[in-house]
């Protein structure tokens, strides 16, 4: 006699548990498969670098995981129920016994298939566990209610929603890496038991040997192709508003929160039951202003994306979600749910995989969110029109994209204007442009100038310019640390136009290292100081942590120089990060110097607390800079550099950088850490490090 028997408990009682067990498994199962995704790149990172693969991999990875969860789900769901049941229960038990996320930090297999591996190994019969959950559920639930529990979607959106936001404003900064490897665990064992209790539950309510009921609704080529264009075009968006704002803050878990978890917003609104036609009608209308808003702001000049910039990304990102679920939730079948979750699944696939591939071949500047923006547009009005033929078509598309496209030649124009060339590239790793004028070269991202150089004739084109030149932070410690040594070795992570191989004497050597090989190419083909160099100059293709870890060099100096965006990757700056550069530099008690001229990070506290805890001392030296002179400071910006040494060294280069010069032309302002009380300083460690930590978010917002 079973529980239930025992307990004599109703038909209806049984299934009120088995919907409420339901809600919370999918729940737990979305928070689990999202919260996760994090946590393993933080793992990867220090082992494999931040290089393009380290990303693509972990991104290919879960795509691959989320197909195989709802093909596996598609396959269970025309098996009896029995079938359903004990294919699960033992998928559970293989998850919980089988999981060592632990490992992808030791793992010793590189590139895109090497990470691929790597997490199959640490952990793929949990994710195709977690990612199947919501469409077979979707299924034990339909058997009982006889209808599709489309809301049930939405609450797995709720929960993807609540796993992105709360990783980088809590859990990123105050749980350590091991630990929530330990709790992420802990809390799938909980989740297969759950999942275990529906299940029987499942079989109480349904019968051991219930077969589901044929499908009897037929879907069309064009009803998949058009669920798949939506999906593909709403990930595209997300995407490509991600990289605005990774643009500005750097690629982490911050930078996703936003786009991505408007995008999960718009899921569980528009499955959440009571979403009506008009409602995506009306997110047309949010989606033609918000377009033109981003026009207005950013479209496709270089200007800097601020916060007011930012709340036009997101309103576009959002409005162009909202209106492809909503036409998604519309179009909707009434019976052939798995086939639905399963399209949209591809749909992610391919659009998650245009943007990281095709997109750099297509679009040579980022400019993804704009062109689905206009497709969803055109989509929109098109839909609302009774007339398909190609006059119709062609008016619509001239209405919709004709403010527009006026916006983007005016822009580009603008952009061009005193040009007389202007060069753009992309790859997996990025966007770089490379503008030529009467002057020069000039090197950025987009919204962030990583190099120039005047070429007007040979003695100006060897001229250190930008962050760089000899007032700078840098350019002084170089020339104080030649002065001490007839002889230097360097170590430059980051390469930009390869500026500083221009302090290189011939007895010098320098080592750069940079993991784009466009990077390297653009420094070699397009600039002249590392030809021009008389020092011994090395570039070096691979992340500059791996590399300096692996190097048997010592070094007199090393520069860290590395932007993504406009931000320093924090697996740079950690505890660990610093311990090798610190090994590196002792046998020729050389000194560390960290390039921290950001918009939007205050880096110095942080770095300044995490090199205390290796018995270091640090100082940030801010330098600015009035004009040229006729034989140095060309070409000069503002600029901001951190010394890390001993207390010995750090007291010594504050006589190199005295608070004024040429009677005022140059002033710096000099600040030595005074440590705060224990428990108060924030450490990045490997085990713990989140950019919310050096976000200066009143300056993001503003745009200072």
């Amino acid at each position: 006699m079973s529980v239930f028997s025992r307990l004599n408990l109703s038909p209806r009682v049984q299934e009120n548990a088995l919907r409420g067990t339901v809600i919370a498994a999918v729940s737990l199962a979305s928070f689990l498969s999202f919260s996760v995704q994090p946590l393993v790149g933080k793992l990867l990172l220090p082992t494999q670098g931040g290089a393009a693969s380290t990303w693509l991999g972990t991104m290919l990875y879960f795509q691959i995981a989320l197909l195989l969860g709802y093909g596996w789900a598609v396959w269970l769901l025309q098996r009896r129920a029995l079938v359903q049941v004990g294919a699960t229960a033992a998928l559970g038990l293989v998850a919980m016994l089988a999981s060592r996320l632990g490992w992808a930090q030791t793992s010793e297999w590189t590139g895109v298939g090497g990470i691929v591996g790597t997490l199959s190994v640490a952990s793929l019969p949990a994710m195709v566990l977690l990612f199947s959950t919501s469409p077979l559920l979707h299924g034990w639930l339909g058997r009982q209610n006889k209808s599709v529990p489309y809301h049930l979607y939405a609450i797995s959106n709720a929960g993807s929603l609540l796993a992105v936001v709360l990783y980088p404003f809590t859990v990123e900064r105050s749980i350590p890496v091991s630990d929530q490897v330990f709790y992420w665990q802990g809390i799938l064992g909980v989740f297969v038991g759950l999942i275990g209790v529906a299940g029987f539950l499942f079989l109480r309510t349904a019968g051991a040997d219930q077969r589901p009921e044929p499908a009897t609704e037929k879907i069309s080529v064009g009803q998949v192709g058009f669920w798949l264009g939506l999906s593909a075009l709403a990930c595209v968006g997300m995407l490509g508003a991600t990289h605005h704002i990774a643009a500005e803050i750097g690629s982490s878990p911050l930078s996703w929160v936003g786009p991505f978890g408007l995008f999960l917003l718009s899921f569980m609104v528009t499955f959440s039951g009571v979403w009506q036609p008009r409602y995506t009608q009306l997110c047309l209308g949010w989606l033609a202003v918000s377009l033109t808003g981003f026009m207005l702001t950013k479209g496709v000049s270089p200007s800097t994306v601020d916060g007011w910039v930012a709340f036009w990304v997101f309103s576009l990102s959002a409005s162009g979600s909202f209106f492809a679920n909503g036409l998604l939730h519309q179009t909707r079948p009434q019976q052939r749910f798995a086939a639905f979750y399963l399209v949209l699944a591809v749909g992610g696939v391919v659009g998650g995989l245009f943007a990281s591939f095709a997109a750099p071949i297509f679009f040579l500047r980022p400019s993804e969110l704009l062109a689905v923006s206009c497709v969803l547009l055109v989509v929109g009005l098109l839909r609302l029109s009774t007339q398909r033929d190609p006059i119709t078509v062609g008016v619509v598309t001239a209405i919709a994209l004709s403010p527009v496209l006026g916006l983007v030649l005016t822009q580009s124009r603008d952009e061009a204007a005193g040009m007389e060339n202007v060069r753009r590239f992309r790859n997996v790793y990025g966007y770089s442009m490379l503008k030529t004028d009467q002057n020069g070269l000039i090197l950025s991202s987009e919204t962030t100038t990583h190099g120039t150089q005047i070429t007007t004739n040979a003695d100006t084109r060897r001229q250190t310019t930008l962050y760089y030149t000899e007032s700078s932070g840098i350019g002084r410690v170089i020339a104080e640390t030649q002065k001490q040594k007839s002889a230097t070795t360097t170590a430059v992570v980051g390469l930009g136009a390869g500026t500083l191989a221009a302090y290189a004497r011939p007895t010098d050597a320098m080592d750069f290292w940079d993991i784009d090989p466009k990077a390297i190419q653009l420094a070699r083909d397009h600039f002249t100081f590392i030809n021009d160099s008389p020092g011994r100059i090395r570039l070096l293709e691979t992340d500059g942590r791996k590399g300096l870890e692996t190097t048997t060099t010592d070094y007199d100096l090393i520069v860290i120089d590395a932007f993504t965006g406009d931000a320093v990757p924090p697996h740079l700056l950690t505890r660990e990060a610093l311990g090798i550069y610190s090994k590196r530099l002792e046998k020729r008690h050389g000194l560390l110097a960290i390039h921290v001229s950001s918009r939007y990070q205050t880096l110095f506290p942080v770095i300044a607390a995490t090199a205390n805890t290796l018995g270091l001392h640090a100082m940030r030296v801010v330098t600015d800079i009035a004009h040229t002179t006729e034989s140095k400071d060309w070409d000069c910006t503002s600029s901001q550099y951190i010394l890390v040494g001993r207390a010995e060294q750090i007291h010594e280069a504050l006589a190199w950088l005295p608070a004024e010069e040429d009677d005022g032309r140059v002033r710096r302002t000099v600040n030595i850490h005074d440590p705060l009380p224990p428990g108060q300083a924030v450490i990045w460690t490997d085990e713990r490090n989140a950019a919310l930590d050096a976000l200066n978010l009143k300056n993001y917002l503003h745009g200072k």
